[in-house]
């Protein structure tokens, strides 16, 4: 039962991460935006669009060069949602630590 679970969970990780290479090889390809205007909001499922926003920018800026094109701008879309999402989860991480110290 173990061993079934954990090889479904093995393959549902490298699901993922096709996913993921497939969104920015089709950003990259200038194919994911014909994609999601034919698929709608089916298009932006959380892994794709996140993938798709992170490299976009890249794709976008990359003619001004690695450093000052790809580097700069790569997460200007990702970013804030990274930087809030790290943020929150440290949060509400020490308001779990205190509610599990303090007896209620």
């Amino acid at each position: 039962m173990v061993e079934q679970l954990k090889a479904e969970l093995e393959d549902f990780e490298k699901q993922l991460i096709v996913l993921i290479l497939e969104s920015a090889i089709l950003t990259a390809m200038n194919i994911y935006p014909a994609i999601g205007k034919l698929g709608g909001a089916g298009a932006l499922v959380p892994i794709t669009g996140f993938a798709n926003s992170v490299a976009a920018p890249a794709v976008e800026f990359g003619v001004e060069g690695q450093i000052f094109g790809v580097g700069v701008r790569i997460f200007s879309i990702a970013g804030p949602v990274i930087l809030y999402g790290i943020f929150s989860s440290w949060i509400f991480g020490i308001i779990y630590l205190i509610f599990k110290i303090l007896p209620f």
